[in-house]
């Protein structure tokens, strides 16, 4: 399934920004500054600094990467769940499982 690969993706994603204290760098998400997203002005312009580096190094790439990344799994897994609550063999508890599942998500 897609949420399979992308959780790991977000688990690696946050801790790199955790690892460059990046938490506070967008706190307008999902904008970056004016645009909806960063450009080619929010990456390292350097010869010396490799382009790859800008997403284990850049706090802005980082903390962004890792948020639109959560948001495609929170969504992803909202209209997973959405469709499993529709399945008329599953019981009670399960269903009341997932419900909490995507409430925890969105708050």
């Amino acid at each position: 399934m897609i949420i399979h690969s992308i959780f790991p993706l977000v688990l690696l994603t946050g801790f790199f920004t955790a690892g460059t204290n990046a938490g506070i760098s967008c706190n307008t998400f999902p904008w970056v500054g004016e645009h909806w997203f960063y450009t080619k002005n929010h990456f390292f312009v350097s010869d010396e600094i490799p382009f790859w580096r800008n997403f284990t190094e850049n706090k802005l790439i980082c903390q962004v990467n890792h948020r639109t990344l959560a948001t495609l799994m929170t969504l992803w897994t909202t209209f997973v769940g959405i469709g499993m609550i529709k399945l008329i063999n599953i019981s009670f508890s399960s269903k009341t499982s997932i419900i909490l599942l995507i409430l925890s998500m969105w708050t």
